[in-house]
């Protein structure tokens, strides 16, 4: 009786196994090794099937000097880098339904609503007609980003780019949805005597951005939001009278990993990654404008279905004529969230 319990208990150990004796009975790595499998289980699956869709909708003041008083709390909502064609197009529909639901005044689109593949724009269309039919009284507007042009290639970016098939089909599918397309070209907005005018660049990869067509007739003193896709396009645009740029592109980063920061950003000026970031006003702009403000959407989509320390973003502003309103935010960093999705 003894003999064969003595038996049993032999049969369930690892004798013969040191690795597995160890991992079974010595307490310390009988938890750390565990522990170390957990983490890089983690670490392949939260960035890769998780944070890619744990996006949030965050809200700022965007101040104007020189606003009539009838914009006072106007609200923009900012959508930004879709990526249609490569981010899943039932996340992209729940968020900005979501997103829709603040009812903001206008909503403006700053680029890259396709990841330029013919078969992004099938999944497109139904898409800018949800939001067309919600939109506010001023609608939508939108911007080129460089996916709208060709496919994610320096190669391929050119003025030629704007000529292929899938661009073409692209600027007919955002008419028809009834989407203003601003290619260097200004949306004034007006309520009584007061006017909000926006400024649409075209997309500088392609060679096609004309901010001197863009901002044509437009004085130092008035209230003016620049929607650029690429935050490169600050350097050649610092001569010129806008108050506000919304940008997107970077993704934020998209992937920050430990020591190492974002691996790959396609900016030459990468410390413009996202948030706020602030310039002095150009010659002649009122004396009320202390400091111009830049910012970069982290963006709904990605690239690639990969995030990390750096989640999806929809952004709404609120227009107000308080000049000092931006003091408090930090250059480069933004505010924390007011809600969270």
């Amino acid at each position: 009786m003894h003999t064969y319990q003595r038996n049993v208990r032999l049969e369930g150990r690892s004798d013969r196994h040191f690795l597995e004796r160890v991992l079974v009975s010595h307490p310390f790595f009988n938890r750390f090794v565990p522990c170390c499998a957990q983490c890089a289980l983690t670490a392949l699956i939260w960035p890769r099937f998780v944070a890619p869709f744990r996006w949030e909708l965050t809200r700022h003041d965007l101040p104007l000097a020189g606003l009539d008083a009838a914009f006072e709390g106007y609200r923009i909502l900012q959508l930004t880098d879709f990526h249609v064609g490569q981010t899943r197009i039932s996340y992209l529909t729940h968020a900005v339904e979501r997103c829709l639901d603040e009812k903001p005044d206008l909503i403006v689109i700053t680029g890259d609503l396709i990841d330029y593949h013919p078969w992004s724009l099938a999944p497109l269309e139904p898409l800018l007609r949800r939001i067309v039919a919600r939109a506010g009284a001023d609608g939508v507007c939108a911007i080129f980003g460089n996916h709208d042009y060709h496919e994610y290639s320096w190669r391929h970016i050119g003025e030629r780019s704007a000529h292929r098939a899938v661009h073409k089909r692209l600027i007919d599918m955002i008419r028809h949805a009834g989407i203003r397309l601003l290619r260097n070209e200004q949306l004034r907005l007006t309520r009584g005597a007061g006017v909000l005018t926006l400024v649409g660049l075209d997309e500088m990869w392609t060679g096609r951005a004309d901010p001197a067509a863009a901002f044509r007739g437009l004085s130092p003193g008035e209230p003016v939001i620049c929607l650029q896709h690429n935050p490169d396009g600050i350097e050649f645009l610092k001569p010129y009278p806008w108050q506000f740029m919304l940008c997107g592109h970077s993704h934020g980063g998209q992937a920050h990993f430990p020591l190492l920061g974002p691996l790959y950003v396609p900016m030459v000026h990468r410390q413009y990654l996202r948030g706020f970031f602030h310039f002095p006003p150009v010659a002649g702009q009122p004396p009320a404008l202390r400091r111009r403000t830049m910012f970069v959407s982290r963006g709904l989509g990605y690239s690639k279905p990969i995030r990390m320390r750096c989640r999806p973003e929809a952004t709404v502003f609120t227009v107000t004529s308080a000049p000092g309103a931006t003091a408090s935010i930090p250059q480069g960093q933004s505010p924390r969230p007011s809600r969270e999705q």
